[in-house]
């Protein structure tokens, strides 16, 4: 991003302000289907100089994910209307022209975060914290109804057989987009497998797409903010709770390296009021390491067709291994 285009770019959003100056502009890891830069905007209003910490999110030339900006910021202004520890929107652009892409911008909270499982040295308190929040926030999320929130835009399931068929037509349909001729048995089999085996959802709740520990930031009391809504959708529940506790993003037995599995299933079931079932909790497991393998493969596309100059996507081949692994394991118990 341009540090004056955004400056002036923020002039025409706060026409009631004065002296608007961008400071500390600069890009951060992480957000890899967005381009993510951190900021200050300092302003002068009613006599007083002031201050706020911003996140600007504009669309890559390429990357893991091709999603639509719109869709993510009006899910994320819902969440925050709800209730829901999200940053808060504040400005959406479409027109490429401001910017050369399209990006909005959010409140920038404070906190850390990390790289997929909980950081194993915090404190035993602060995990604790953290996964009580963790999934107590996916409890007040299944529980929000998407239709007072004007969320069927992200498409309502036609019955509660869709949403497995159709999450594993989307991500099928990518496999065979993105790879660049390769063959993949171990992918083909658990396509074929999930094909072959769809579950019927008990109810149709907002689907974040990406829950998981490394997508939200955090302090010693607990989590801040989730992050990343760009795969939101309508769908069954146990979609987000099974691609939280994929051995992936864990380490050992703990579940996102919060909690012990078992224990992570007997909380979601505390906080939600349902039971966690688990034919189709194995069945979104499944999914959700064939989903996080196409993204690699979409991913390492987008590099090597020159669409990201991202120097993460050519190591994103070394992960591909252990998600067969989890596959190979997998589909041996069916």
């Amino acid at each position: 991003m341009d540090q004056h285009r955004l400056t002036e770019y923020l002039k025409r959003k706060m026409p009631h302000a004065r002296d608007h100056r961008v400071a500390g502009l600069k890009r951060i890891s992480g957000g890899s289907s967005r381009e993510t830069y951190a900021f200050d905007l300092e302003w002068s209003e009613g006599g007083e100089t002031r201050t706020r910490p911003m996140i600007g999110r504009r669309d890559p030339t390429g990357g893991l994910l091709k999603s639509d900006r719109e869709r993510e910021f009006v899910v994320i202004a819902a969440m925050h209307r709800a209730g829901l520890k999200v940053p808060e929107p504040l400005y959406l652009e479409l027109d490429p022209s401001v910017m050369d892409r399209p990006f909005f911008i959010m409140h920038r909270a404070a906190g850390q975060t990390g790289m997929g499982a909980f950081p194993a040295a915090e404190a035993e308190t602060t995990r604790a914290k953290v996964a009580d929040d963790f999934i107590g926030e996916l409890a007040r999320l299944q529980s929000i109804d998407y239709r007072e929130c004007g969320l069927e835009i992200l498409g309502e399931p036609e019955n509660p057989a869709a949403p497995a068929r159709v999450q594993t037509a989307h991500w099928a349909e990518i496999y065979e987009r993105d790879r660049m001729g390769e063959h993949y048995p171990i992918l083909d089999a658990a396509f074929a497998w999930l094909k072959a085996n769809p579950v019927v959802s008990d109810r149709i709740v907002i689907v974040h797409g990406d829950y998981r520990s490394g997508n939200y930031l955090y302090d010693d009391n607990g989590i801040i903010a989730m992050l990343d809504w760009e795969m939101a959708h309508l769908g069954d529940p146990m979609e987000d709770l099974g691609w939280a506790s994929m051995m992936f993003w864990g380490r050992d037995e703990f579940a996102g390296g919060l909690m012990e599995r078992e224990a992570f299933y007997r909380l979601y079931e505390a906080k939600s009021g349902h039971r966690v079932d688990r034919e189709r909790l194995f069945f979104y497991q499944v999914l959700g390491n064939a989903k996080m393998a196409v993204i690699c493969l979409t991913g390492i596309r987008d590099f090597v067709e020159r669409r990201t100059s991202d120097a993460v996507m050519p190591f994103l081949e070394l992960l591909l291994p252990q998600l067969f692994g989890d596959l190979a394991s997998q589909l041996r118990l069916v």
